[in-house]
């Protein structure tokens, strides 16, 4: 039996989970920063940074907006919106001439940019597996 102070992987609260996985991503950067810049210099930094803040952005841009849908009563602020949404696509606009320039460096830095996310859903999966495991084993303890 699951106790109340725990609460099972079904029940738990979306921005938590999307909480590990931008920190399992921001984790998985520096990692792949250190052994990046080992190899590729300071182009290969450079293709990394870039290509990630492509996938964050594009990340946090898409968690937005489900958030913004599915609110009961949106809060219409037509200026803010627009603002909002031009000032992403200029930052996105840099990030990705910035990554197709390096990428003719060091391809190998842009792709593992581009799959920091990735391995960041990866870790909550493995994290979600473990922690039902564990309390199913507790279930069957008591």
């Amino acid at each position: 039996m699951i106790g109340t102070d725990q609460e099972s992987a079904e029940d738990e609260p979306a921005a938590r989970v999307l909480r590990r996985i931008r920190l399992l991503s921001i984790g998985a950067y520096f990692v792949f920063a250190i052994y990046v810049t080992i190899r590729g210099g300071i182009y290969g930094l450079i293709g990394l940074t870039c290509s990630a803040a492509v996938i964050m952005i594009n990340f946090l841009w898409l968690e937005d907006v489900v958030d913004k849908v599915l609110q009961p009563t949106p809060h219409l602020h037509a200026w803010r919106l627009t603002l909002r949404t031009l000032l992403r696509f200029a930052l996105l606009a840099v990030a990705l001439v910035v990554t197709i320039f390096v990428a003719r460096f060091n391809p190998s830095s842009v792709l593992m940019g581009f799959s920091i996310v990735v391995v960041g859903i990866m870790g909550e999966a493995v994290y979600t597996v473990y922690r039902s495991l564990t309390s199913e084993s507790r279930s069957l303890e008591d």
